[in-house]
């Protein structure tokens, strides 16, 4: 989602994240905790990309996401 994203704003389809919040109907805020994951370290990046969604709830919260990162250091 963050690529995404970041593409419609590069590509010009959206103004700024202002206007993407507004188009998306989240706030501006959430729309900053979702570009501060593209700031992710790169491999933790990919192996997010590669966990695609296990989850049990679709949503991902900090805190499930803090417990992963921490399993995927530990494995390394």
């Amino acid at each position: 989602m963050a690529k995404e994203y970041k593409k419609m704003i590069d590509s010009g389809e959206v103004k700024n994240q202002a206007d993407l919040a507004r188009i998306k109907g989240v706030s501006r805020a959430r729309i900053t905790q979702i570009f501060n994951l593209l700031k992710l370290d790169s491999v933790i990046f990919k192996e997010l990309i590669n966990l695609g969604d296990p989850l049990k709830s679709k949503i991902i919260t900090e805190r499930n996401l803090r417990l992963y990162v921490i399993k995927l250091l530990n494995n390394k």
